[in-house]
């Protein structure tokens, strides 16, 4: 298991993030859906989330006084998440009125903001489930997801081919990585799909996910839609290399299609963290299944 002293970045990309919480601990009192308190936004934004439609299961698990959220005039990044002392830090553009204080409108933010908006939400969701000092008392949903991380980081995210040039991803590279950097990788692998995921439904269903049904046709644009995102390399996890020598050839170094999501990782994350149906499940499932076919297999750990 890794201490995850690295702070987790989302880069600053076309799914900029509109959300605005509040440079406080995340609370639950003196809030109502009528009158949400804009120094404790946390169950403003699950009430808000909830009702657009959007999955609150598994952040209904997080204690809502783990995670510090605060406000920077960042200038690379849209978002960090400090696992070491559970801080979420925002780019000050991204408060309400750019003032660093309130929640916005859920409603009024884009489907590119409420993508990355889930992306910070799973790294802070995976550090939760980390930190618990009883993990054999956490939910089975968040169980499941802890006992895929771990072995995830067993060997799959810890012994990893790379891509030294992104866009030549027959160009690879082995690489043994050190906790920390598997930690990341795990992190941001997954929080990559949850965005993406979270996007593409929102585009797919126009923004109305309050009675979203997964027809035949619909399940037949995600597939297409997710086909050509696994093609194109748009969801493959990163790492910030530990070492300064690295870092400066380059900042950060991409895994190659090989050490990608794989169906069990899809599953464990469209069912248990954002709740879809077994039909989308198994789609997405066969999507990863039949390109891995086409893949040299990963590195072996032994």
């Amino acid at each position: 298991m890794s201490d995850r002293n690295q702070p987790i970045t989302a880069i600053l990309i076309a799914s900029m993030l509109s959300l605005t919480l509040a440079g406080t601990s995340w609370a639950t009192d003196d809030t109502t859906p009528v009158r949400p308190n804009p120094r404790h936004p946390w169950p403003s934004l699950l009430q808000q989330a909830e009702g657009h439609g959007l999955p609150t299961r598994f952040l209904q698990h997080i204690s809502p006084t783990f995670v510090t959220v605060i406000f920077e005039d960042l200038r690379t990044y849209a978002a960090e998440y400090h696992p070491q002392d559970h801080t979420m830090i925002l780019n000050m553009r991204l408060s309400f009125n750019e003032a660093g204080g309130a929640l916005a409108d859920l409603a009024r933010m884009t489907h590119h903001d409420l993508g990355l908006l889930y992306h910070e939400l799973l790294h802070a969701y995976l550090d939760y489930l980390y930190a618990t000092p009883a993990p054999d008392q956490l939910a089975p949903d968040s169980q499941r997801l802890l006992d895929q991380a771990n072995s995830q980081l067993h060997c799959r995210f810890r012994f990893v081919r790379i891509n030294p040039i992104r866009q030549l991803k027959d160009n690879t590279e082995l690489r043994f990585l050190s906790k920390e950097d598997a930690w990341e990788v795990l992190n941001e692998t997954w929080a990559v799909f949850v965005g993406w995921a979270v996007w593409t439904k929102l585009e797919l269903f126009h923004g109305h996910l309050q009675d979203a049904t997964w027809t035949p046709a619909l399940i037949e644009q995600w597939t297409t839609r997710l086909t050509d995102a696994v093609k194109a390399g748009e969801l493959l996890g990163y790492y910030e290399p530990d070492d300064p020598e690295e870092r400066r050839v380059a900042r950060k170094r991409f895994i190659a299609p090989s050490n990608g999501l794989t169906p069990e990782d899809v599953e464990r994350l469209l069912a248990d963290v954002l709740e879809e149906s077994p039909e989308l499940i198994r789609a997405s499932q066969e999507v990863f299944a039949h390109y891995q076919t086409s893949l040299e297999a990963p590195p072996s750990c032994e």
